[in-house]
């Protein structure tokens, strides 16, 4: 038989391989993979990212389901979604006040006393006569100064953030009671105070769009600006970021200025909405607030202090103990409530954090 002869018998017993030359190597070829395989793995990945990402989100929507569910009469009313909006507004722009300091990297433990402490302060100058909107301005930069000293202390001399601005946090809690002897203010403060956070425009309290405003220029100053940029590249490392040529003691600086003034904004919205001001008034609001800050770490953009995610946070907190009162669980409740919620988001964000840092 021919060479010939024999090359076409192979060909014809091997039709996959006979556009391969007699005495060339064979080809390796790994393991065929269908187009339908990789797409369905594509979408359970994409599935998964998903709930990654907005798990949080979508807890929130279970639980205003399932209250509305359990308590048809109390909880998907409309009264008290007004309510739950109007009076979580100032706690949620609190919340974002944390955020600055967190971004750079640091915590700021004095913005509930700075509310309380602006709060009374703004008491005591309406009830003297000064007009309302001097007396927000200077409750404002009031809470800007505490930030300054907060910065000097921190950034200037060196003390650890935490000491540094709970010892302020201290200190302003003294003052409180200095201010107020112990009493609650509450006659003599004017009505036109009260009117610009309980006046109502679309069925909603004023204080609700305050909070949606400081969100919307929050967002735009972290994600679109150079100072936010430059604040998370503080935070997620100050000597390499310096290294760089970043100016890090200044936007650290700035986190804490920036965060007093919103808190001291806050002071002046809580006493114009509950009318009142106590020189117990402020740290209560410090714990909800880090814990909606951690909440909305671990959502929308996973791995960073973020304003949407902390404004879901805010009101999965909100949300969750007024649907557990409702349906009658005792007043220790809001307490554990919070606590917990702070622990797990804390967690939550060490295990995102370490994750993200393998990946790389």
């Amino acid at each position: 038989m021919s060479d010939a002869t024999r090359d076409e018998d192979l060909a014809a017993a091997h039709p996959a391989t006979s556009t391969v030359a007699v005495g060339e190597p064979t080809p390796v070829t790994g393991p065929t993979v269908s187009r339908s395989s990789v797409k369905h793995t594509g979408h359970r990945r994409s599935l998964a990212d998903l709930t990654a990402n907005y798990g949080v989100v979508l807890f929130l929507g279970l639980l205003i389901i399932g209250f509305s569910i359990g308590l048809p009469d109390k909880f998907p009313t409309t009264e008290n979604l007004r309510v739950i909006l109007g009076d979580n507004a100032v706690p949620g722009l609190l919340a974002l006040a944390v955020v600055l300091p967190l971004a750079a990297g640091e915590f700021d433990l004095s913005v509930g006393a700075t509310l309380g402490f602006t709060s009374i302060l703004t008491a005591q100058m309406t009830i003297n006569g000064v007009p309302v909107s001097i007396a927000i301005v200077l409750a404002i930069l009031c809470g800007a100064l505490v930030g300054v000293v907060n910065a000097v202390l921190v950034v200037g001399i060196g003390v650890n953030a935490f000491i540094a601005t709970l010892a302020t946090a201290t200190v302003l809690s003294g003052l409180n009671l200095l201010v107020t002897n112990g009493r609650t203010l509450f006659q003599g403060i004017p009505d036109d105070l009260k009117v610009i956070a309980n006046s109502r425009l679309l069925g909603l309290d004023l204080t609700v769009y305050y909070f949606l405003i400081g969100a919307l220029i929050l967002w735009y100053l972290l994600e679109h600006t150079p100072f936010g940029r430059l604040l998370r590249a503080t935070g997620m490392g100050r000597e390499a970021a310096r290294l760089t040529g970043v100016r890090t003691s200044g936007f650290l600086a700035s986190s804490f200025v920036v965060a007093g003034a919103i808190a001291g904004l806050c002071g002046a919205l809580q006493l114009a909405r509950v009318g009142s001001a106590t020189a117990s008034m402020g740290p209560e609001f410090l714990l909800p607030a880090y814990a909606a800050a951690f909440l909305g770490s671990t959502t929308i953009r996973r791995g960073q202090f973020n304003v949407w995610g902390t404004v879901v946070g805010t009101f999965l907190l909100a949300v969750g103990i007024t649907g557990l009162t409702f349906a009658g669980a005792p007043f220790w409740v809001p307490n554990v409530f919070n606590g917990g919620a702070l622990i797990i988001a804390v967690s939550a964000a060490v295990l995102v954090g370490r994750r993200a840092g393998d990946a790389t």
